[in-house]
């Protein structure tokens, strides 16, 4: 009869914890990223995959004169016309909202990799707490 003894070093423990948070991470960053956001107005965009391409498509089209403004857009209360300029500020809003999710996923996966104790890292918070430094430094924020 043959045992088999498999040990666990405090190393290989933290490199599991620490894939298991950067997993964790990527999907919170995914669900704020794809989430939507408010205008300073109060309008609520959305801003998944899908309509951040037809928004970047819409504003090329007009800009290349193959369109013209005001175009019809369903916004997430309803629908509106939106003309040029206001299109280039929601995509351009858009574009702010998803890369400050990248930036915030990327300042928290910095601190996940330099902690050699993972045990009471809180997620959620962490990100959160990225998320508004970065909004605090922006121009708009």
């Amino acid at each position: 009869m043959s045992f088999s003894l498999a040990i666990t070093t405090a190393e290989e423990i933290v490199v599991t914890e620490r894939a298991a948070l950067l997993t964790d991470l990527a999907n919170i960053r995914w669900k704020h990223e794809v989430g939507g956001l408010t205008l300073p107005g109060g309008v609520e965009v959305r801003s998944d995959r899908e309509t951040r391409a037809a928004l970047t498509e819409a504003v090329n089209w007009l800009s290349n004169g193959l369109m013209q403004a005001p175009i019809a857009w369903k916004m997430a209360a309803g629908w509106t016309d939106l003309s040029q300029q206001d299109l280039e500020a929601i995509t351009a809003a858009v574009s702010a909202h998803v890369q400050a999710s990248f930036a915030a996923e990327r300042t928290v996966q910095a601190q996940i990799e330099a902690q050699d104790d993972l045990t009471d890292f809180d997620l959620q918070t962490a990100f959160e707490e990225a998320l508004a430094a970065l909004l605090r430094k922006s121009p708009d924020g």
